[in-house]
């Protein structure tokens, strides 16, 4: 997974301090400079390769908004202010996302999966095999990284999903649509609308039913069967 080259733009010591702190805590973003007017921002967008600025509106000589309007060819741009009425005017330049200061991280993290969705959009299929080994999920207030091939199953609850591995279980903050899109397509099957299955770890079919180690016993969706049954190679009549 690549880098994330972001720069901070804010004058600010404090509101610098939180953005480069939250950072901290996101895997494979990097600060690549930071600088404290508009001034210093042209000449780091000259010098380095940003693909986001985190930029306060609210500056001496040159507002932010004035800033990202005189780029011909802008980087993603989250707005970072302490006044909501420009949130507006935001939302007509095309940024990803508007914080109000002060930043929590929770609201910061959601700025970030935005990014990271949008780059991994603009990207389209351009992965790596590294890339399909494993996934930073939001858990506990942390980023834990998990490796898929330890992933037996996931269980939707709510708006969260369960991960369980051959070791441990968490609740992540993440949807079970969202789950299916992150999961190796030809590794995981979607074969309920509450399971994700590792196709690797299935012992058996039994009915409407896949089993797994230790007595595990999952539901098939009768809309999920056919598609099971296929990616598995299985023909139909063989389940007779």
């Amino acid at each position: 997974m690549r880098i994330i080259n972001s720069l901070i733009v804010d004058d600010e010591p404090l509101a610098r301090e939180i953005i480069q702190s939250h950072l901290s805590k996101v895997p494979n973003w990097s600060i690549v400079d930071t600088c404290v007017n508009t001034e210093e921002a042209y000449e780091a967008l000259l010098k380095f390769e940003i693909d986001v600025i985190f930029l306060d509106i609210q500056m001496p000589n040159i507002t932010g908004i004035d800033f990202l309007k005189s780029l011909k060819k802008p980087p993603l741009v989250i707005f970072t202010t302490a006044f909501n009425e420009y949130a507006i005017k935001g939302y007509e330049l095309n940024v990803v996302d508007y914080l109000l200061k002060p930043i929590l991280f929770n609201r910061f993290f959601q700025a970030i999966e935005k990014v990271n969705d949008k780059l991994a959009n603009e990207k389209g299929n351009e992965t790596t095999k590294e890339d399909d080994t494993y996934y930073f999920f939001k858990y506990n207030g942390k980023l834990m990284k998990i490796i898929f091939d330890d992933i037996i199953y996931v269980r939707a609850e709510q708006e969260y999903s369960y991960i369980f591995t051959k070791d441990d279980k968490f609740l992540v903050s993440m949807h079970l649509k969202k789950m299916q899109e992150i999961l190796p397509e030809s590794d995981f099957l979607r074969i309920h609308r509450s399971y994700i299955v590792a196709k690797d770890k299935i012992t058996s079919i039994l009915g409407n039913a896949v089993q797994l180690k230790d007595s595990i016993e999952l539901p098939i969706a009768k809309s999920n069967k056919a598609n099971l049954l296929s990616s598995l190679k299985i023909k139909r009549n063989s389940n007779k």
